[in-house]
């Protein structure tokens, strides 16, 4: 190579190095932005499923009918609509939406749209929505119901409908005590760390701990029904905020972040860059679950949680399979004894 070729290739390879780490600084400017720090952890009992989440490198999106907290996800929808007109469109264009939606899935496992099946998955929704309206107006006439209150329990359990989705929590901390006794089985699981400061498939959003629980049913007429499309962006956000990103003070002390995606298991779109062993953790299983990633693709780092001698505090230091305590494993104990044995026997034949 000659040298103007050389110093030609030299300067590209700069250029390059230096377009690399300005996308990484913009891609940490958007994180500071958003508010969202560079690091977010997971923190897990040990079990063969969060084994398969790490040597597998996926995700797991929870319904959040499963969640601990029987209010998360789960809000009020209070009425503030006086005209049963406005509040009859809701529930029909709710209604009719969810039950064509769940034809269409049933259509599709048959693998059947053909123009007959979408006219009848029309009308059946339209169908399912006036029986409703009917059923609220009858109910209203014979036990004197009050309309209001019986169409805000129907528009919440349609409108819920239309957020089956999976949901990704993370952590800002990975030493929050609270966290590792109630999530990572009182400190016998891990706790997994992914760098999101290059991710740029999955938004990501903090929990807000101060908001309202509770939908004003003039929201989802705005949602829905909005004069211009900045009004119903504004309340379909709003919406969705109480809904998936709303929980109670007392919850803080979690610092959650959240994915939202379909529900189940998914491949990792976020690079896992540490796993920090709890307390209780086994040595044994630290040193299986560090052999089992030590020829993954992508560097990552093992940690283990240790205790502050002046605070209640934690600390976690730095470990890998080079440290003396796991230079035993995997240990044989028959052949061991066996070795043992045979010594001493040639210690007495000699």
């Amino acid at each position: 190579m000659s040298l103007g070729s050389e110093y030609f290739s030299i300067l590209l390879l700069s250029m390059y190095l230096k377009r690399v780490d300005n996308i990484q600084k913009i891609d940490e400017i958007k994180l500071m932005i958003r508010n969202i720090p560079s690091r977010l952890y997971k923190y897990k009992s040990f079990s063969i499923d969060s084994l398969d989440l790490l040597v597998s490198d996926s995700l797991y999106f929870a319904d959040p009918t499963t969640f601990n907290d029987p209010l998360d996800c789960n809000p009020s929808v209070l009425n503030d609509i006086d005209n049963a007109d406005e509040l009859n469109a809701i529930l029909h264009k709710l209604v009719k939406e969810n039950h064509q939606k769940e034809l269409e899935k049933a259509a599709k496992k048959i693998k059947y749209r053909g123009p007959r099946t979408l006219e009848r998955i029309e009308m059946l929704g339209e169908s399912e929505a006036r029986k409703l309206i009917n059923d609220i107006a009858e109910s209203v006439d014979f036990y004197g119901d009050n309309f209001g209150d019986s169409a805000s329990y129907h528009i919440k359990r349609y409108l819920l409908k239309n957020y089956e989705v999976g949901v990704l929590s993370l952590a800002k901390k990975f030493n929050c005590p609270l966290m590792w006794s109630h999530y990572a089985d009182q400190h016998k699981g891990f706790c997994i760390g992914y760098d999101v400061s290059e991710n740029d498939t999955l938004d990501i959003y903090p929990v807000d701990y101060k908001g309202k629980r509770f939908i004003r049913t003039q929201q989802v007429h705005d949602m829905l029904f909005g004069s211009n499309e900045n009004i119903r962006n504004a309340a379909k956000k709003e919406i969705d905020r109480v809904i998936l990103l709303s929980k109670a003070p007392s919850w803080k002390y979690e610092n959650e972040y959240r994915v939202i995606n379909k529900q189940g298991l998914q491949d990792s779109q976020l690079r896992l860059s540490d796993v920090t062993f709890g307390l209780r953790f086994k040595e044994s299983a630290k040193f299986s679950v560090m052999k089992a990633l030590q020829s993954r693709q992508g560097e990552i780092d093992f940690y283990e949680m240790s205790l502050s001698n002046n605070s209640f505090k934690l600390k976690r230091k730095l470990i890998d399979l080079e440290n003396i305590k796991f230079r035993a494993y995997p240990e044989s104990n028959y052949e061991r004894t066996r070795d043992e044995l045979q010594m001493f026997n040639d210690l007495d034949n000699d």
